[in-house]
């Protein structure tokens, strides 16, 4: 920017967090992203490819259910909070057929049901992803979802808290941003990937039982989005895009036919085609963004845009009020080399510790012997 004389001044933003959906979000909310002309992100992916289609709105939750531990030899009277979550999650597939549109999606694991077979858990945990294309919609379906769980504590007769983890936004689509990225790999052209790269994606193929096509080497139409909402994944970055226009891109790094946040991804990141995808992706952001800076009508466009899409909408971060990301105290060297204190003034530390205060069941009145 110095050598050409242009005055610029270009960020880079970490993405601390960003596949639990709330490093952005939760910078969003503070005001790191304001004061941008316009925003470029890329994502891996299995094709070379951008465009302007949303994604879905989500909301992370987790529930906790308290009971009673107890001898699963002696178990009567115990409360198990293991059951109670086994029943939130039978009840919330039941949603499925009657509440769960085909842009919705709901997604859940036990992240703690126990320790042993032989003793009643007294917490459990159970976390639900919840996605809708608006955040009005994933308000609707995460109410319901709440219902479930209180439905479940009452069964169980244990009690439940729930808390969000993480809520964004769908994206908000740009057109032309999207012409301008594509033109751009189109004449920048795919990765270039090694022949070692191409042997490591045909490996993993067929170790995952695909056709061996290796990586896509080939950049990908623009084609426009299906005027219905089909649903999909989520991205952090949906809240940037209701701020400051944004365009999205993915570069190639995982094999033909696979999944992202899959061990086969993570593999191809650390090796050649990883290499290849992060050298490709630079050259698309930095020539869009050289565009951007030396085509003032491309970029009075986009902005343009963003204004009528954005016409008649408030964004307002869908994260709860009083929201503490999740964090961890960092070593003593690192707070004195940075110069920080610890904790961080919005932080309550040590986080609180969930204990069960519930009392064993009662089956009633001892029954008189029999004679």
């Amino acid at each position: 920017a110095t050598a050409h004389g242009l005055d610029v001044t270009v960020k880079f933003f970490g993405s601390t967090a960003e596949e639990q959906l709330i490093g952005k979000t939760y910078a969003v909310s503070k005001g790191v992203y304001e004061g941008l002309d316009a925003f470029l992100d890329w994502h891996p992916s299995t094709s070379n490819a951008t465009g302007w289609g949303s994604s879905t709105a989500m909301t992370a939750v987790t529930f906790t259910f308290l009971g009673v531990a107890g001898h699963g030899g002696t178990p009567l009277g115990n409360k198990s909070a293991l059951d109670a979550a086994v029943m939130m999650a039978t009840m919330s597939e039941f949603l499925r057929e009657e509440n769960l549109a085909p842009s919705g999606r709901l997604h859940w694991v036990i992240n703690n049901g126990g320790d042993i077979p032989n003793v009643t858990p007294e917490i459990s945990e159970i976390s639900y992803y919840v996605r809708e294309g608006s955040p009005e919609r994933v308000q609707v379906l995460l109410d319901k979802v709440i219902e479930v769980s209180e439905a479940a504590a009452k069964a169980s007769r244990t009690t439940v808290r729930h808390r969000i983890t993480s809520a964004c936004w769908n994206q908000l689509p740009s057109r032309s941003f999207a012409e301008l990225m594509h033109d751009n790999m189109r004449k920048i052209g795919p990765p270039e990937f090694s022949d070692e790269a191409q042997r490591l994606a045909k490996d993993l193929q067929k170790s995952l039982g695909l056709p061996e096509k290796g990586l896509h080497d080939k950049i990908g139409e623009l084609t426009p989005p299906n005027p219905v909402f089909m649903g999909g994944g989520s991205t952090d970055v949906a809240d940037i895009s209701w701020n400051v226009p944004t365009v999205s891109m993915g570069a190639a790094l995982a094999p033909i036919g696979t999944k992202m946040h899959t061990w086969s991804t993570a593999a191809c990141a650390a090796a050649a085609p990883g290499h290849a995808a992060l050298l490709a992706a630079a050259k698309y952001l930095a020539a869009t963004a050289v565009d951007l800076i030396t085509q003032p009508a491309r970029l009075k466009a986009i902005k343009d845009e963003f204004a009528e899409r954005t016409k008649g909408v408030r964004w307002k971060t869908a994260l709860p009020d009083g929201y503490e990301p999740p964090m961890y105290e960092p070593p003593q060297w690192f707070l004195e080399r940075t110069g920080q204190s610890w904790p961080p003034p919005n932080i309550t530390w040590p986080p609180k510790r969930v204990v069960s205060n519930e009392k064993f069941s009662s089956l009633g009145p001892e029954l008189a012997p029999q004679k």
